[in-house]
């Protein structure tokens, strides 16, 4: 079994490194796969019309299914993953476009139908020994599903939470209350919901994440129409690394300075729950930088980068001096954009996966 989905001969090879942006979809069968630290699995969501995240960047080998092609290996790294909807304007009757400034990301808005935070809790059911689960049915495709959960007190329901509000709902959807696996006592639940954000923009889906953008500038978007607005969610990476002031009285000229990111994460307040689109899309991890000191415990270049990381906007560096002797703390300046990563990819034998 070849990795590759096309019928060109290939010579066969375990590793293989994707640039920033690129993705690779293996012919179907069963592999063992280790993605590095960039690199991840991505499935196709048929309701949302998108790519979502599938796997750990930092996992050990596992086996995997790929079916050739609805599940793939991205390096989104510097690439545009998701929307934190801040705005969402009213009066549309259609789904405005909207554009990114740099990257050439390609968005789907989404107008009305999200589900209202105010769930009805119809019957409280009774005997609960867990908080049963909730299930809101998905909406029409392109659409962003609800989700939420249930508090119980005394064996009921007590209180239901909209987690995610959802987006592109025509009706009010079915909700299923479904026992906890453990909970064989608890019966009767009924929740139901209302629809809210007629006329407005409830989501927006990055349906291909485009290009890296290696400005470290977040592109701004623009919304043909209305008054919508949103910011981008990056997928960023630390490419370089350069000492804004090297301070004095590191340890020692051997000694090092581990420096991570801090940050880096969209606290914009979003106009619908969970509106980003971007759930399982991107996870944030700090980068993880070793930096060298000179004979009078000053920083120096060249910094080495370990890990990348991880960050949805541009971080603010820290250096992590705790377990250092310094007089004068230094500073570092990341710039923010894409990095290539390698993944291991290896055919299963037949009864080995």
């Amino acid at each position: 079994m070849g990795l590759f989905s096309d019928s060109a001969p290939r010579l066969p090879s375990n590793t293989i490194e994707l640039a920033a942006g690129q993705v690779f979809v293996p012919a179907a069968g069963w592999y063992y796969f280790k993605p590095g630290r960039v690199c991840n699995v991505q499935r196709y969501d048929p309701v949302g019309e998108l790519w979502r995240y599938a796997g750990d960047e930092l996992a050990a080998f596992n086996s995997f299914y790929f079916d050739g092609t609805n599940v793939r290996i991205a390096n989104t790294s510097g690439c545009v993953v998701g929307v934190q909807l801040t705005t969402a304007g009213s009066g549309y009757t259609t789904p405005p476009t909207v554009t990114a400034a740099a990257g050439s990301a390609v968005f789907q808005a989404i107008v009305g139908g999200a589900v209202s935070t105010a769930a009805t809790i119809a019957v409280a059911g009774s005997g609960y020994t867990y908080p049963p689960l909730l299930w809101i049915e998905q909406p029409p495709q392109p659409g962003i599903q609800a989700t939420g959960y249930t508090t119980i007190s005394s064996g009921t329901i007590s209180a239901v939470t909209i987690t995610q509000q959802g987006a592109g709902y025509l009706f009010p959807p079915n909700v299923a209350v479904i026992n906890d696996f453990r909970d064989t006592v608890g019966s009767g639940g009924q929740v139901t919901v209302a629809l809210t954000g007629s006329g407005t923009v409830t989501g927006v889906l990055v349906t291909n994440h485009g290009n890296p953008i290696t400005s470290g500038t977040v592109p701004a978007l623009t919304f043909s129409s209305g008054s919508a607005a949103g910011t981008a969610i990056m997928n960023w990476g630390v490419q370089s690394v350069s000492i804004s002031a090297a301070g004095a009285g590191y340890t020692s000229a051997a000694a090092t300075v581990n420096a991570t990111g801090t940050g880096g994460y969209i606290t914009t307040t979003p106009s619908y729950l969970g509106a980003e689109s971007a759930v399982s899309l991107e996870r944030y991890r700090p980068a993880t930088l070793v930096v060298a000191t000179n004979s009078s415990g000053g920083l120096v270049t060249p910094v080495a980068i370990v890990d990348p990381g991880q960050y949805q906007s541009v971080p603010t560096p820290a250096i992590d001096a705790a377990a250092q002797n310094y007089s004068t703390l230094g500073t570092l300046t990341f710039v923010m954009g894409g990095n290539p990563g390698a993944f291991y990819l290896s055919p299963a034998q037949v009864g080995q996966q």
